[in-house]
């Protein structure tokens, strides 16, 4: 094959030059000139070697900024927990210490009744029936002792009475209901009637004072208590307080409006009386739950 002289021309120039670089700093560094080639190639890689630099440090910065957030993470993970056990410990101590003023308001009424058997429960639901009927749902029934008719109470008076029972669950009975009806008497001046519930004034969470006398001494302010007389509930629990008087006026018959001192929308906590001494007669009187000091002679 024969050389041609065009591809020659055209080849010769850049494999003189690749022969010059590659030689030629060869040639400088072993007669001891290569300091400046040196500092040429340092000069074209300076810049290359800046952008790997900072490349790296880059991915160094990012690796860094994963770890603390890591850390960071795990560290506001672990205070969450904390936080959240803290204030689990804080609501059991509340519950704790609520739980012991509510026994402590019961423990006067144990120490002036030896007859009375207390069984604490909570209310857990009140539900309405058909919009006329409604009742309280307990946590405790027949294994804890309670049983149908017994009165339900809380320091501030009476709550109501159990109607159905169940091994673990009991239903109460408020006093505002249509069905309810308690022998009660007038704190201050002893006179005698029955507190029941009242279709016009059970929505409002009160109850009627009827079959009063005709000379009957009552006033807004009295609290009536129960009677105790052929009653679910012994003598002298509070009942409520009269709110409002009221006179037929083709009769000329009295009642009374009672707003209960147990307000249904705010209970929780309530005990179930399990035992007390039934009187035949009125005429024994005893300390009452949310009674003050003085004596009371209805």
């Amino acid at each position: 094959m024969k050389n041609n002289p065009k591809i020659l021309q055209f080849l010769l120039p850049p494999l003189i030059c690749a022969l010059l670089c590659a030689g030629v700093p060869s040639v400088l560094i072993l007669t001891g000139h290569g300091e400046p080639v040196r500092a040429a190639v340092n000069t074209v890689l300076s810049p290359i070697r800046g952008i790997f630099s900072d490349a790296g440090d880059g991915i160094r910065s990012v690796s860094a900024y994963i770890t603390e957030f890591d850390t960071i993470k795990a560290e506001n993970e672990r205070l969450r927990a904390q936080l959240a056990s803290m204030e689990d410990a804080v609501r059991e101590a509340e519950l704790t210490l609520e739980e012991n003023a509510f026994l402590r308001e019961f423990l006067s009424l144990k120490e002036s009744h030896n007859d009375y058997r207390f069984l604490k429960c909570e209310i857990v639901a009140s539900d309405e029936s058909a919009g006329y009927r409604r009742t309280l749902t307990l946590n405790a029934g027949t294994v804890a002792g309670a049983a149908v008719g017994y009165p339900v109470i809380t320091p501030s008076g009476v709550v109501g009475r159990i109607t159905e029972v169940g091994g673990n669950w009991a239903k109460a009975e408020p006093i505002t209901e249509l069905s309810s009806a308690i022998g009660a008497y007038v704190e201050r001046s002893g006179a005698s009637g029955v507190a029941e519930g009242s279709y016009l004034y059970r929505d409002a969470g009160q109850l009627l004072l009827t079959y009063l006398a005709a000379d009957a001494d009552i006033a807004v302010g009295d609290r009536v208590r129960t009677s105790g007389v052929n009653s679910y509930y012994p003598r002298g629990l509070l009942i409520g307080e009269i709110t409002e008087i009221l006179t037929d006026p083709a009769t000329g018959v009295r009642s009374a409006v009672i707003t209960p001192t147990s307000a249904l929308s705010d209970l929780r906590d309530v005990m179930v009386l399990t035992d007390f001494a039934i009187y035949e007669t009125d005429q024994e009187q005893d300390p009452v739950v949310g009674a003050e000091t003085e004596d009371v002679t209805p």
